[in-house]
């Protein structure tokens, strides 16, 4: 009984420093999404990186889960330029995504997409051909609709620096044609690039048609950085065709839209935010190893204690044995000698028909006890002392205890 119950502790103990660590939180990471893209739309990146670390940093978080939150880490740098941080977070996502067991083909196509944007936003185009010639059609199945509109769009720049511009207009149609369905607010990216496109084929009413066109939707949508990006092209532009009076002025515009949209601060904000965050996280885990440290002492020293105490029940239990071994063999010995007294030979021969536990009996009745006493002494019921004690006089062939 006193093992079972040891048994029963140290399963308890174990449940305990378990407890917590087998339940994963559920999150929610289309609302997610929508809180990310509204901190990140109004300029607050600090509540952005903020809710995606206490993600990163849970223990309850899956594998998938961290997937998500680096990845929307990435997008959130890749929008404010800082590509090596994008790509950073892009690769702890692909890392995290191949641990989980859920849509790894998907993970993998998306961030073979994702590495073609960052390429082809620094203009690295050998790598951009490079990635272009690694992606499959299988690939393109497992991708978003507004992803695939990005990747026409690459298609499309690809295709004017070949000077197969009808090509490229024809790849950027077919994107706006997506995006007006499933997330116009990224429409301005389309059609700055038909400008470039437009100048090149010195179409320049439909480059300067395809400039309002991006800024509507820019503006529609409060997208700072988008109105800016398309007064950045519309500076190209002007510069291109030698127009260098409006490119002068479309020039200041963009230095005073640039004044209110510094990205280069709020990027060194945001570092100094990761590492804060970082530096809280180690805080962290190191209070909660020591935390570990002192449970285990803790359960050490109650095991160390159950041990003990489970020793002396064993020792206790084997001296109260030898006690009770060696109070029968003195209970048998003084039988042995009462029955051989002169005045007890008559009832020799019925003695010695008596079992053990019977002349326990009567020696504990010879010592006055009551059938209660003898009952607890011998660890039997009331109700088989009264029996032993029925049989005894039957076998002695007396009437009561006074006779024995």
């Amino acid at each position: 009984m006193p093992t079972k119950v040891f048994f029963r502790v140290i399963v308890f103990l174990l449940l305990f420093l378990s407890v917590g660590k087998g339940f994963s939180q559920s999150y929610n990471f289309e609302e997610i999404s929508q809180k990310v893209t509204s901190f990140n739309n109004v300029g607050k990146y600090d509540d952005t990186i903020i809710l995606l670390e206490e993600i990163i940093s849970s223990k309850q978080a899956t594998a998938y889960d961290k997937y998500q939150a680096y990845f929307f880490k990435y997008i959130t740098y890749k929008r404010l330029f800082s590509y090596d941080k994008a790509e950073l977070n892009l690769n702890l996502a692909l890392k995290e995504g191949l641990k989980s067991d859920v849509y790894r083909e998907v993970i993998i196509s998306k961030v073979k997409l994702e590495k073609l944007f960052i390429a082809f936003d620094q203009l690295k185009f050998t790598e951009v051909n490079t990635i272009l010639e690694e992606i499959k059609s299988e690939d393109l199945k497992h991708i978003s609709p507004n992803t695939h509109a990005f990747y026409l769009a690459v298609l499309a720049v690809v295709e004017s620096k070949e000077e197969n511009f009808e090509k490229a207009i024809e790849y950027l149609d077919n994107a706006i044609e997506i995006l007006e369905k499933e997330k116009p607010v990224d429409l301005p990216l389309m059609y700055r690039k038909k400008i470039d496109i437009y100048r090149q084929m010195n179409q320049y009413d439909k480059a300067l048609k395809s400039f309002d066109q991006g800024l509507y939707y820019a503006k529609k949508y409060n997208m700072d950085i988008y109105i800016l990006n398309m007064y950045y092209d519309l500076a190209y532009f002007y510069n291109q065709i030698k127009d260098y009076e409006n490119a002068v002025i479309t020039q200041e515009i963009c230095n005073l839209l640039s004044k209110e949209y510094d990205e280069r601060t709020t990027i060194g904000r945001l570092n100094v935010l990761e590492t804060k965050l970082h530096n809280q996280r180690i805080d962290q885990e190191k209070k909660e190893h020591l935390v570990s440290v002192v449970v285990m002492i803790v359960i050490c020293i109650i095991v160390i204690i159950i041990f003990f105490l489970l020793y002396r029940y064993i020792l206790k239990s084997k001296e109260r044995k030898e006690c009770l071994r060696l109070e029968n063999e003195q209970l048998r010995n003084n039988i042995m000698s009462f029955i051989s007294e002169p005045n007890i030979q008559q009832y020799s021969s019925e003695l010695l028909q008596l079992t053990e536990r019977q002349l326990e009996i009567v020696e504990l009745v010879k010592q006055g006890k009551t059938n209660k006493e003898i009952g607890e002494k011998l660890y039997i019921s009331e109700n088989t002392v009264k029996y032993h004690l029925k049989n005894i006089y039957k076998v002695l062939n007396v009437n009561s205890r006074e006779d024995l």
